[in-house]
């Protein structure tokens, strides 16, 4: 929180799911960014086009750069995703739109945009540094083959991104000389790890037990409170200690509709896959009244489900989490297909949601995409174009480019190829 305060003018944005905990309490708009460490882990670095977070530019545009919140685990001032996720992110773009401009005529001096690889020497070693710097024209090429719209990107970038690293351990530092970016030749991504590294990873504070980079896993102890209930609650909550347990439980037994709360709270429930006419959302954007002032047609892919819905244009796939899940989600697949054929053919708004917005939904509408519309987002008048591996991914990237949120698990997508293999022919 302090650290926002010493940059005030940056965008804030929340990595994944930890840094939600944090950002709230700034009382300050926040953005959402998904950079695995898994990407960053050695000798397995990547850019991975299904965690493109190029939703970020534009907003990084508005702000003159972002400062992105993450913690990590004991024995790590800085998580993984800081060190080299973002640093390969950053660079992977600037030579990108470096290489698309000189495609379109463009001349730029390499002087002018920077594209070298930066990453933090105290993290990253110089012999790791070279090994993912040679990795990086081949990251560029894939997001250039990824079917993304460069013209978008390059146009939402004026100056090349720069990632910069703070750490608690900073604070005196930067408050002695806070960073002035206004007329630096970069756009900062500022990576800032929330996590004060303690030697043992945990140290008793007046009141509780500090254990570094317990945000990044709540799963495991918050009781299934999230940061919404949580700052909704929490004067609540830290009043009694002793009852501080049993605080936390009421409270999310309270909110059985906190998926939906979550969904209104971050104020974007759907989004529409353009230049089609199919929407996709979390479990808010399918509540009735509220869903059929913008849809026409709704597939729930959701456990969960709403009373009183329509059910001539209404399909319910009661998809699971697990295992169980994933054999449903699979035979799911062509029921969609089926249920969708004539809305799409009398161009009506079909909406494909979720409880969050992320997964099953996204799997039923790549689906839906492939089977109906070209590489370009336009209804197929003719045979159906021979479906790899390269026009699932092109029909994600069309997804992700309109809803951030969509990160379908590798699972997902096989079985989306799974159905499309065992359907051609």
């Amino acid at each position: 929180m302090e650290m926002t305060e010493l940059m005030p003018k940056l965008a804030l944005v929340a990595n994944e799911r930890c840094g939600s905990w944090y950002i709230d309490r700034t009382k300050k708009k926040a953005y959402s960014g998904y950079f695995k460490s898994t990407d960053g882990h050695m000798h397995i670095w990547d850019f991975n086009i299904r965690r493109n977070n190029l939703h970020l530019l534009p907003i990084i545009l508005e702000h003159g750069g972002c400062m992105i919140v993450d913690s990590t685990r004991k024995g790590k001032r800085i998580p993984d995703a800081l060190s080299k996720t973002i640093p390969i992110w950053c660079c992977t773009i600037n030579r990108a739109v470096h290489r698309h401009r000189l495609s379109q005529g463009i001349k730029q001096d390499e002087k002018d945009w920077d594209m070298a690889f930066h990453s933090l020497p105290t993290a990253v070693s110089r012999s790791e540094h070279a090994q993912i710097e040679a990795k990086l024209d081949g990251f560029v090429q894939r997001l250039l083959d990824s079917g993304i719209d460069m013209e978008v990107v390059s146009n939402g970038l004026v100056k090349p991104l720069r990632p910069i690293w703070f750490t608690p351990q900073s604070y005196d530092a930067v408050v002695e000389s806070p960073p002035d970016f206004d007329d630096a030749p970069f756009c900062p991504v500022v990576c800032l790890s929330a996590s004060e590294a303690v030697e043992t990873g945990c140290q008793s504070r007046p009141g509780y037990l500090y254990v570094q980079g317990s945000g990044d896993d709540q799963e495991a102890w918050a009781l299934g409170l999230t940061h919404i209930m949580f700052w909704k609650n929490h004067l609540d909550i830290l009043s009694n200690q002793a009852e501080c347990e049993e605080k936390v439980k009421c409270i999310v037994a309270a909110n059985k509709d906190a998926l939906m709360e979550e969904g209104e709270a971050d104020g974007k429930n759907f989004a529409m896959v353009q230049p089609t006419m199919l929407g996709i959302g979390n479990y808010a954007s399918g509540k009735p009244p509220y869903c059929w002032e913008n849809f026409d047609y709704i597939i729930n892919c959701s456990v969960l489900e709403y009373e009183g819905m329509d059910s001539s244009k209404y399909l319910h796939l009661p998809i699971p989490d697990g295992k169980k899940g994933q054999i449903i989600f699979g035979a799911s697949i062509q029921k969609a297909i089926e249920f969708v054929h004539d809305p799409i053919m009398e161009n009506k708004r079909i909406l494909v949601h979720c409880s969050t917005g992320k997964d099953y939904s996204v799997g039923i509408l790549t689906s839906i995409l492939i089977h109906y519309y070209d590489l370009n987002g336009q209804l197929l008048t003719s045979a159906k174009p021979r479906v790899d591996k390269k026009t699932v991914q092109h029909q994600l990237v069309r997804i992700i480019s309109n809803w951030e949120k969509a990160s379908p698990s590798r699972v997902t997508l096989k079985r989306v190829n799974t159905h499309f293999m065992s359907h051609s022919g």
